[in-house]
């Protein structure tokens, strides 16, 4: 990381928490949206590659939560804030007010809880609510 300038690794750290955020809204947000499709008919809840995406990201935060591993995001953005010399959260606007939204003061064990019950849910979505199948084309 040292080819980055301090103001650059500052940019990255903040796209990079950014994208995390996104991430965990994209996982918290589909089982809700996954089930009201379902019930409402959206034909979009139902796509095979959308899915495998929310299941792979729940699985990801699931085993690094069951290894006890931080989110390697937030590894990254830790690494280029210690590059761009900020000691602390916080010193970057952009940093101060999507960490406060990503970032919960809950004790490891209740997170751990949480994120294996809704990588559960979301592999069980799978069989609730199935994605179409693939039609194979001649």
């Amino acid at each position: 990381m040292d080819t980055f300038s301090p103001v650059t690794a500052q940019h990255l750290a903040d796209a990079l928490l950014g994208l995390h955020l996104g991430i965990v809204v994209f996982n918290v947000i589909m089982p809700p949206w996954i089930l009201l499709g379902a019930w409402r008919g959206w034909t979009t809840v139902r796509r095979r590659w959308l899915r495998l995406l929310h299941l792979g990201g729940m699985a990801v935060v699931a085993m690094q939560a069951l290894l006890g591993e931080l989110c390697f995001l937030t590894v990254w953005e830790s690494a280029l804030r210690e590059r761009a010399g900020q000691a602390a959260y916080g010193e970057s606007f952009v940093e101060a007010w999507l960490s406060a939204l990503l970032y919960v003061d809950m004790p490891l064990e209740q997170l751990v809880t949480i994120y294996v019950l809704w990588a559960v849910l979301t592999l069980a979505l799978w069989w609730l609510v199935p994605p179409a199948r693939r039609i194979r084309r001649p």
